[in-house]
């Protein structure tokens, strides 16, 4: 059995229990992203070849104490990464999260990135890789029992896949530092909607898609390989921005608001927790750790 047919016979599977059904109900926002918007302000990443100022203000090597302070150390930690133009509350991902929450509530704890998510994608979303790398990192050397798990719309996909990537596989972040080992490890579930940087032929992608069409600046195939066990990349066909192609409707950029799509992503990372020995849940260190400075030169 191959590791895509997997993939989609456990999600099929999961969509059949009506155990988890009942306890989710999830309810989708109505959509608050503009599709044209979304995919105009992605595609011009690869129309413009100079770097962003973002570059060099959230350069590692330049400025290498963390952009943010450590979280609370629960036994999982669910951030989200929202799509262009999105609210930090009522965004695509508030029910995945909520409903994952809801799964263990005394254990779980959610954050939105602290990014821009705006249509100045170089710029914010630079900013964003650099936020993101450095909460995953700050999160491993402060709680280092804890698991994370990202969930990512649009441009929040991109984020979210470049951040976990080699700088050299990235669009936006080359200069924004990597994730350590240790934060590698605590990467628990990734579940990614709409991705800009979809590649058609990966065993982890979810949808009715067409495999032969990629997203608007595909990453190389293979480049999330380390994390391939933890992903599900949803799609569906003639999304603009993760089926690049003219034969396309903007209206399917925000179907996962209304398709299931959000179900089947808080399914995928709940079945996935009811997994953990039943230990994850009692002993999970609650103290808060001590803070870590940010850079004064970063706005």
């Amino acid at each position: 059995m191959t590791l895509e047919f997997a993939h989609r016979r456990r999600l099929a599977a999961l969509a059949a229990g009506a155990g988890i059904a009942a306890l989710l109900l999830l309810t989708g926002c109505a959509p608050t992203l503009d599709p044209e918007e979304a995919r105009q302000s992605l595609s011009e990443v690869t129309q413009d070849p100079a770097p962003p100022a973002a570059d060099e203000v959230y350069d590692s090597a330049l400025h290498p104490e963390p952009v943010v302070e450590a979280q609370e150390c629960s036994a999982v930690l669910v951030i989200t990464v929202r799509g262009t133009g999105e609210p930090t509350k009522g965004q695509l991902l508030s029910p995945v999260a909520r409903a994952i929450t809801k799964a263990q509530p005394d254990d779980v704890v959610s954050i939105d990135l602290d990014y821009p998510a705006d249509t100045d994608v170089k710029e914010g979303g630079t900013r964003g890789v650099r936020v993101l790398v450095d909460t995953l990192n700050v999160q491993a050397e402060a709680c280092p029992e804890q698991r994370t798990v990202l969930l990512g719309y649009s441009q929040g996909s991109m984020v979210i896949g470049d951040a976990l990537v080699v700088p050299d596989d990235r669009m936006i972040g080359a200069t924004v530092g990597e994730l350590t080992d240790a934060a590698r490890d605590q990467v628990f579930a990734v579940v990614l909607y709409g991705d800009p940087r979809f590649e058609g032929d990966e065993p982890f992608n979810v949808g009715d898609f067409d495999p032969e069409l990629n997203g608007i600046m595909p990453r190389p195939e293979g480049a999330l390989d380390a994390f391939a066990d933890r992903i599900s990349d949803f799609c569906v066909a003639g999304d603009v921005v993760c089926q690049a192609t003219l034969d396309v409707s903007e209206d399917e950029h925000v179907a996962y608001y209304s398709n299931g799509m959000q179900q089947d992503g808080a399914d995928v990372v709940i079945e996935r927790m009811e997994r953990l020995p039943a230990s994850t849940w009692a002993t999970s260190d609650r103290s808060t750790p001590t803070p870590s400075p940010s850079p004064s030169d970063a706005p």
